[in-house]
């Protein structure tokens, strides 16, 4: 399965979701691919601190903030894990769209605001 954590919207919990649909997967016994879509590159610097400890799964983590070798890597590596999660930068980027193009679940993240938890109560 290729999961894809996009939106445009920067700081809405894009990269801890990723991580930790990641590690969740990985202990479920899974083989797990994280692809790090943004140039900040959070997710593989989360990974490679995960990775010090050894009672942990080992999750694989690669960084492609370009759409085209993110595409092509994708297309390559799919047949290899169990799962791809793809942590898409916050922006309408290269990488973004490529991830959305070959995706099989998007899972979009935003925080509400207090507009939005207001119309819940009413």
């Amino acid at each position: 399965m290729i999961l894809t954590v996009g939106n445009t919207k920067g700081g809405v919990g894009k990269t801890t979701l990723a991580v930790n649909i990641a590690a969740a997967r990985a202990m479920q016994g899974r083989d797990v691919l994280l692809i790090d879509g943004d140039r900040q590159g959070t997710a593989q610097t989360a990974i490679g601190i995960r990775a010090e400890r050894e009672d942990l799964p080992g999750i694989a983590c690669a960084a492609y903030p370009d759409g085209s070798i993110l595409r092509s890597q994708l297309l390559q590596q799919r047949g290899k894990y169990d799962d791809i999660i793809i942590d898409a930068g916050g922006r309408d980027s290269t990488a973004l769209r490529a991830a959305l193009i070959l995706t099989d679940v998007l899972l979009v993240p935003y925080r509400p605001g207090s507009f939005d938890v207001w119309a819940l109560q009413g």
